[in-house]
């Protein structure tokens, strides 16, 4: 391959790199967020439905539905969530290897002000899809 050409293909890549980058982050936090919403709106089915396989193989989507809403019995409804940190990840504990995105979210609830949620969605095809969700 001539050296000119090497050159254009190497720029082109560093230029559309943080672009691709971005539209992967967007495209995950979509996922995320939809998904959010389903869990906010008690629409456990729909989530479990949109969720990665890592997620729906260990559990059906009534125990997705008890398992959240043990963890959030006492909270009350979403106020609001601010998006705080975003990690992208080849491996997550328990998972195959594989890609994956932390996303974490300040959340202040009804009867919380202040909740740390920690969404993982991971690329399933071609698609993102949450795999883990943790409070604290």
């Amino acid at each position: 391959m001539p050296k000119t050409l090497k050159f254009v293909i190497t720029t082109l890549l560093l230029v559309l790199s943080p672009v691709a980058h971005s539209t992967t982050q967007a495209a995950a936090e979509a996922a995320v967020l939809a998904w959010l919403e389903n869990i906010d709106s008690g629409q456990y089915e729909q989530a479990w439905e949109n969720s990665s396989t890592l997620l729906q193989v260990p559990l059906s989507a009534s125990m997705l539905a008890r398992t959240v809403g043990l963890a959030r019995r006492d909270f009350g409804v979403v106020e609001s969530r601010r998006r705080t940190r975003v990690v992208r990840e080849t491996s997550m504990p328990g998972a195959p290897f594989g890609d994956y995105m932390e996303f974490t979210f300040q959340t202040r609830f009804e009867n919380k002000p202040q909740i740390t949620e920690t969404i993982t969605p991971h690329l399933d095809g071609d698609t993102w899809k949450v795999s883990g969700y943790y409070v604290q």
